[in-house]
């Protein structure tokens, strides 16, 4: 609240104009259908450069967690130790394999 009223955003503005409450006094710029198309495609434009910049931070991570990972190779006959799901409960898995 600013001065014990709430200040005004763009979506509350459209409404009020819409609506007849508060027409709006001084001439704009733009209609309010020219500014929702514009609003429509930054927020487009927006949301494509998060996603690419999301998926390249990302790409870093994994690069970075992986950093000192091997490849693991088994080979056919091989006895390893696998954690398995236990019962239809996703989260219960138990080690199974060879018996040490």
């Amino acid at each position: 609240m600013v001065m014990g009223r709430n200040p005004g955003n763009p979506l509350s503005l459209i409404k009020e104009s819409w609506s007849g409450v508060n027409p709006l006094t001084q001439p704009v710029g733009k209609t309010v259908s020219e500014y929702l198309t514009e609003l429509q495609t930054n927020l487009k434009e927006i949301h494509d450069v998060a996603a690419t910049h999301a998926s390249q931070e990302q790409q870093k991570y994994v690069e970075h967690y992986n950093k000192r990972t091997e490849e693991k190779h088994f080979e056919l006959g091989q006895q390893v130790v696998v954690l398995l799901p236990d019962s239809t409960n996703t989260w219960m898995s138990r080690w199974q394999g060879p018996e040490l």
